[in-house]
């Protein structure tokens, strides 16, 4: 986060840490800049303690400082995450999805959707009917289900803690409230793009996957497909990357949990929005602008993914659902020269290799977790 970030975001929500101050009964009152501070610190993978004897305030003022932090985050209507408002905004952001695709193919995109699972203690039966719906065997871990829509430069449009940890993509998306319905509505042309592990439709196209996946036409859309999937990968791993507390399991109720994640997501769109997307070189190959990332890939992720994304388990059931959009895509493919470049060839061949083996010993084609 810049200086001038850092400045525009006391004035966004310095007024409402001011306020929760005021109406605190805590005898040690904290400027809001410690606040921010200490907000910030332990978003970004930091303990409380690590500031706290900088600004002088004792543990339990330090965690008081953080919940207020994030939740002035989150009511800051100048941080809401949204989905464009009207025909012009969808236009644009058409555009600039179009311009990340080669030869445009793909230019009736307006976003990439994606899952990934956070980690989280495990809920109380006070909090949930069901605990262990929210145990991720492949992971081993309790958490949640979490759904993201974006634009081309990484920004959220939409961002949801959805469902518990062992749910698939396919049955989280439904649930997200906002996010179905709105890209069922677009206009013919318009679509998203995700994962095999998506169903279908008219606006979400996916990869072909199983033996479908080695027609030489099909492994061509495949490609260009991936070439702006991928992004919403991108977007998932500058967030872990920024905000380290999502490196790990957050600690506390589900309602902190869903807390600190939406402010992760929130102060992400921010950050972008005065300091600019990261993007703004013309790179030779999404392989090269993923280099500029510098993501580091977690141990506990499959693929040296930097994020732990949803791995369909034993439940998951793959809809065929049809889409008249992508065989017209398709058709145009056919009746080209159209083929993936040479730089992605040998990177296929050694990726068709990788599989993804759940807990139960069964493996998942690398389609419904990461493009390629």
């Amino acid at each position: 986060m810049s200086q001038r970030a850092h400045y525009n975001l006391l004035k966004i929500i310095g007024p409402d840490l001011q306020r929760a101050e005021h109406n605190s009964r805590s005898p040690e009152p904290i400027e809001v800049e410690h606040i921010v501070a200490t907000g910030l610190r332990v978003l970004g993978g930091g303990r409380p303690k690590d500031i706290r004897h900088f600004v002088g305030t004792s543990r339990a003022a330090s965690y008081n400082a953080v919940n207020n932090f994030v939740n002035a985050v989150n009511s800051a209507p100048e941080l809401n995450i949204s989905f464009p408002s009207n025909d012009a905004e969808w236009e644009e952001v058409r555009r600039e999805w179009a311009a990340k695709s080669t030869d445009q193919l793909l230019h009736g995109c307006v976003s990439a959707v994606d899952g990934f699972f956070q980690r989280s203690n495990m809920p109380t039966q006070k909090e949930v009917t069901n605990v262990l719906s929210y145990y991720s065997g492949h992971y081993e871990s309790y958490g949640v289900n979490c759904q993201a829509a974006i634009k081309s430069d990484l920004q959220f449009m939409y961002f949801g803690v959805i469902s518990p940890g062992s749910t698939n993509d396919n049955i989280s998306y439904p649930q997200a409230t906002g996010l179905k319905e709105m890209f069922d509505n677009l206009p013919l042309g318009l679509y998203a793009v995700g994962d095999a592990a998506y169903t279908l439709t008219e606006n979400l196209l996916i990869p072909y996957s199983g033996v479908d996946r080695f027609l030489p036409v099909h492994d061509t859309f495949n490609y260009y497909l991936s070439q702006l999937r991928i992004r919403v990968e991108m977007a998932f791993g500058r967030l872990v990357r920024k905000f380290g507390i999502l490196n790990g399991k957050i600690e506390g109720s589900l309602d902190r949990v869903t807390a600190i994640l939406t402010a992760c997501a929130r102060l992400h769109n921010f950050i972008i929005q005065v300091d600019g997307p990261f993007d703004t070189k013309d790179y030779t190959s999404i392989e090269a602008e993923m280099d500029s990332l510098e993501i580091v890939a977690n141990p506990s992720a499959p693929l040296g993914m930097s994020y732990l994304p949803v791995v369909p388990d034993e439940l998951f059931e793959a809809y065929q659902g049809v889409s008249h959009t992508r065989d017209a895509i398709v058709d145009f493919v056919r009746s080209q020269p159209m083929g993936r470049p040479l730089h992605n060839l040998e990177r296929r061949r050694q990726e068709l290799l990788k599989q993804v083996e759940t807990t139960s010993g069964r493996h998942v084609d690398r389609e419904f977790v990461s493009p390629m």
